[in-house]
């Protein structure tokens, strides 16, 4: 059976650390390289900072916008076999990715610039988002769906491991999956629901029970959503997620 993960947080979490891990693991245990779609252009200096290099079983793909992250990932696919690894550090900014793209060729502006435009337009005195039309939404969507999304979770038919930023839950937020962790994954509205598996990773500072009683940081997980059968995490302590996790249940 085929993995298809998401480590989410907030900064400092631990995100891309962890996925190195799994990197660092699938090629230790079975001899396999991954390939790492960087869309926040973070991923080569924390490897750096671990490791000194980008190691020969990471090919890595860094890319900042919508045409680069398209044009990696047909790069990508066009590597991989059934089976093999693909990491997406930040999956969550595609999304303001492609709709930068799409407001920059439909009304040849930033999607900054719209978005202001949009709200002058908006003859209101309470709060409010400016959102494009909703006729925009269905292009959108495609284009983050055919050319990205269900082409890394479905066309490749490789194990996927994806980390993302958080946000806060909403009315339209998925309660039944997040709303007991009381925040959802940033990004694509369905980007929760399309993992099998969905962890949490957040960070406590907390002050030691030994003297000198300073206060230290840790690291710790909670199980969003996983598949049947598997033990969930509940503010355990995370040390090494592949060897905690992926050591358990991944089996080529």
């Amino acid at each position: 059976m085929r993995e298809k993960i998401l480590l989410m947080g907030s900064p400092g979490t631990g995100k891309s650390t962890q996925l190195y891990y799994v990197a660092k693991y699938v090629h230790e245990e079975y001899g396999k390289s991954i390939k790492i779609l960087d869309l926040e252009d973070k991923f080569e200096a924390l490897l750096y900072s671990e490791v000194g290099s980008v190691p020969k079983y990471i090919d890595l793909h860094v890319a900042t916008k919508w045409q680069e992250i398209t044009d990696a990932v047909d790069t990508i696919l066009g590597k991989v076999k059934p089976n093999d690894w693909i990491g997406v550090d930040r999956v969550d900014l595609s999304w303001p990715g492609v709709q930068r793209h799409y407001t920059r060729i439909k009304y040849d502006q930033s999607l900054g610039e719209k978005l202001m435009q949009s709200a002058k337009e908006i003859k209101k005195r309470a709060m409010f988002i400016p959102r494009f039309d909703q006729g925009d939404w269905q292009p959108v969507n495609e284009a983050y769906d055919g050319d990205f999304m269900h082409r890394l979770l479905f066309e490749s038919r490789c194990n996927l491991v994806m980390t993302s930023g958080i946000a806060g839950v909403s009315e339209n937020s998925p309660r039944d999956i997040f709303g007991n962790l009381g925040v959802i994954p940033r990004g694509q509205k369905e980007l929760g629901h399309q993992p099998n598996s969905v962890f949490l990773l957040f960070q406590k500072r907390e002050k030691s029970q030994t003297p000198p009683y300073k206060y230290e940081d840790s690291w710790h997980i909670t199980t969003a959503k996983d598949l049947k059968g598997r033990e969930k995490f509940d503010e355990h302590m995370l040390f090494d997620f592949s060897i905690q996790y992926l050591s358990l249940y991944y089996h080529p």
